[in-house]
């Protein structure tokens, strides 16, 4: 009598969200006819074939939590105010929308900026930068942070910083040589000026 002929199945499942476990499972089989003498699958087809089924998963729902990076924790305030030493809302909100700082550090800063007296804003602004800045920004070495309280226009920072691109305003930037507010200005400032020189269509 000729033995029967049956199926192995190889399944692999995983949470369709894996902060609600009740939330149902997706599940991914795969079956195998056993040969004419009834021999199970190879080891050898069953690994190959339950790779392909995570890499399926992977396609399907994103790899698993613990190939995901684990985000980065928010800053304190006093690390957030000596990077970006923020004055407006809107500037706030800018570095939410460019990935600068987190929900959880935007909402810690709009709370600091809503508890400063507008007096301690307007500061006057401090005397001119040293004539050190003739020099290459590479050569300029990198000190405490001197950039005034009231931002200044763009046209005189980039005679001051002989800035020619938006990178080196991010090199003066990171010397912290200017203020986050003068380094947006400037960031508009390259930006229209590569809309101004791109050719017109046709």
């Amino acid at each position: 009598m000729a033995p029967r002929r049956g199926t192995t199945e190889l399944s692999v499942e995983r949470p369709l969200d894996p902060a609600n476990p009740i939330g149902g499972v997706a599940r991914l089989t795969a079956r195998f006819e056993s040969g004419p003498d009834g021999s199970p699958p190879s080891h050898r087809e069953l690994a190959e074939a339950l790779e392909s089924l995570r890499n399926d998963l992977d396609a399907l729902l994103g790899p698993p939590l613990a190939a995901v990076p684990a985000a980065r924790p928010d800053r304190g305030l006093s690390e957030l105010i000596e990077t970006y030493r923020p004055r407006q809302r809107e500037l706030v909100d800018a570095l939410l929308d460019d990935g600068e700082i987190t929900r959880g550090e935007h909402a810690v800063l709009v709370a600091h900026l809503a508890t400063v007296r507008p007096a301690a804003r307007a500061a006057p602004a401090s005397a001119p930068p040293e004539r050190t800045f003739d020099r290459p920004i590479a050569a300029v070495p990198i000190a405490a942070d001197r950039s005034p309280e009231t931002p200044r226009p763009v046209p005189e920072l980039l005679r001051l910083y002989r800035i020619e691109s938006l990178k080196q305003a991010g090199a003066v930037r990171a010397r912290r040589q200017i203020s986050f507010e003068e380094y947006m200005a400037l960031k508009r400032h390259f930006g229209q000026q590569g809309s101004e020189e791109a050719p017109s269509p046709g």
